[in-house]
């Protein structure tokens, strides 16, 4: 966070100190509205970066933690890893809640 939040400075004061080149000068419109539609899509383009992160990042979000990443847990393959980690000898039951399926569903779309 201190190097996202040095960065973001950074580039806060650079923005202030500096004129936009030509070529975006000629290519954006430069009203009030405009920069409002720009800053919903930037916010949009951050959510779904963020949400991809979330997701398929096996190194932030640890499946040891968390449960598999998106494509360990489409439903498809949620009973295949179930299997698979019973027969490697993982004692699924008293590790995961009262369910015993909470790796394997947590990040399940519909949470059959």
């Amino acid at each position: 966070h201190i190097w996202i939040g040095t960065l973001e400075i950074l580039g806060g004061i650079w923005h202030i100190y500096t004129t936009p080149w030509p070529w975006a000068r000629r290519a954006f419109v430069w009203s009030g509205e405009a920069y409002l539609s720009y800053s919903l899509g930037a916010i949009s383009v951050m959510g779904f970066i963020a949400c991809c992160m979330s997701w398929f990042n096996n190194t932030a979000y640890p499946s040891e933690f968390y449960g598999p990443t998106g494509p360990e847990a489409s439903q498809s393959q949620a009973f295949t890893f179930l299997v698979r980690d019973q027969r490697l000898g993982a004692n699924v039951a008293s590790a995961q809640g009262p369910t015993g399926l909470g790796k394997y569903l947590m990040r399940s779309p519909t949470g059959e």
